[in-house]
């Protein structure tokens, strides 16, 4: 018993949060906008290596296969691994009309796992602080490929909804 506390000290003292299966770290504001960081690697968890290009890493075989996948954040230049928004809808509208409608967890992920969608497709992020809707049709739902900290291929930078 002495040593199961022990521990629990040593893991919260080192800034692991409870319940997180000692992941995620309390970090300064300035390093990540929400003041948490994943640090589990490639852990598995829906939560794990927010703002990494999802879809590229599930493609060697390791985790369920996604259709679209990506994190929102609170900030266009986050660094990989900070956590984002949770309980923010994407609405993804493939060729044919139709829509399927994400949510973000508790990190700022969410995914679509292996299902088809008619191409080019766009996407909408629905927040509370309002709507954003997607410049152009995608036909690559690997989202964090191009929304990287600085932006890539005429990404703005991270998907937000500022």
């Amino acid at each position: 018993m002495k040593l199961w506390w022990a521990t629990t000290v040593m893991v919260v003292g080192c800034g692991a949060l409870p319940g997180t299966g000692g992941s995620v770290q309390s970090v300064a504001t300035t390093q990540c906008a929400s003041g948490l960081q994943w640090y589990g690697g490639s852990r598995q968890s829906s939560e794990m290596e927010p703002g990494r290009a999802c879809i590229a890493c599930h493609a060697r075989g390791e985790g369920p296969t996604f259709t679209i996948a990506g994190t929102v954040y609170s900030a266009l230049n986050q660094p990989d691994d900070c956590l984002g928004l949770e309980s923010v809808q994407i609405q993804i509208t493939d060729a044919n009309g139709k829509v399927t409608t994400l949510n973000t967890n508790a990190a700022g992920n969410f995914y679509l796992q292996a299902r088809s969608l008619a191409a080019p497709y766009t996407a909408k992020l629905i927040a509370p602080s309002g709507e954003r809707v997607m410049g152009a049709a995608q036909t690559s739902g690997d989202c964090n490929s191009c929304h990287t900290e600085f932006g890539s291929q005429s990404a703005p930078g991270r998907i937000s909804p500022l």
